[in-house]
């Protein structure tokens, strides 16, 4: 049994080395931690409750980065494929660069104001 959790953990560990999107990446790391749990067998449930949890933090924290990573990706692939020279290779270098600085400023700040509507009540004046 000690052989297979282990080959488990090594498959899982060398997948999470390959994947890229933030998101993979992370939700990889919980599955590592709900199968050391899981495999102590004293915590029950708690295994469970604990893995939603750490999914929860990899989709909110990894969301902006998986989001400016595809969008900003396909925009510069379509940026190369305009076979342009050398120029044209580090003009879309340098479009990434603020395409993914502006992409991520916009988004952690659009979370962050949904977060402050979600806390305030929406942001909307009482009745009166």
């Amino acid at each position: 049994m000690n052989t297979l959790a282990i080959v488990a953990v090594l498959a899982v560990l060398a997948y999470s080395a390959t994947a890229t999107p933030c998101t993979d990446i992370c939700n990889a790391q919980c599955t590592i931690q709900k199968n050391s749990c899981d495999f102590a067998e004293v915590f029950g449930d708690l295994c469970t409750t604990l893995n939603g949890v750490c999914t929860q933090a990899c989709a909110a924290a990894c969301g902006c980065a998986d989001t400016c990573a595809a969008q900003c990706g396909g925009e510069y692939a379509t940026c190369k494929s305009e076979d342009k020279g050398v120029l044209n290779v580090l003009s879309c270098g340098l479009n990434l660069s603020v395409c993914s600085a502006t992409c991520q400023l916009t988004c952690n700040f659009n979370l962050l104001a949904s977060i402050v509507n979600s806390l305030g009540g929406g942001g909307q004046a009482p009745a009166s």
